[in-house]
């Protein structure tokens, strides 16, 4: 069992895993009737979508992108930082429950209760 915690926590370095209350230091409040809780506060708020949002997904490639799943039928492309729709991407079906950037950024696929994952690239 030791061994098997030493590796795992080799392999969380190697990958830069953290826990959020590690990599959250900052915004740790420390006052008396909250002590250890995280104040992260509103930033931004993205509107768009016409219906439920389902997923949403930040891109490994930049960081200010996601991408974002409704019930409206489309997959959402954001820029995060400036609230802009990048891309609207129209999908066969509004039951869409999940969606994901691929590793490059190029692509981002869904999936949902049609039994269809689906892929899009973002530069075509």
């Amino acid at each position: 069992v030791a061994k098997l915690k030493e590796s795992i926590a080799v392999k969380r370095k190697e990958k830069g895993d953290a826990e959020l209350k590690a990599l959250a230091k900052d915004w740790i409040n420390e006052s008396d009737d909250r002590k250890g809780s995280i104040d992260l506060g509103f930033k931004r708020e993205l509107k768009g979508h016409l219906a439920k949002v389902y997923a949403m997904h930040w891109s490994g490639q930049d960081n200010h992108q996601l991408v974002s799943a409704s019930q409206d039928g489309k997959l959402l492309v954001w820029d995060a930082m400036t609230t802009n729709k990048l891309h609207a991407v129209p999908l066969r079906s509004s039951w869409v429950m999940t969606c994901a950037f691929s590793p490059s950024g190029s692509f981002v696929a869904s999936g949902g209760l049609d039994n269809i994952c689906s892929i899009y690239n973002l530069n075509s």
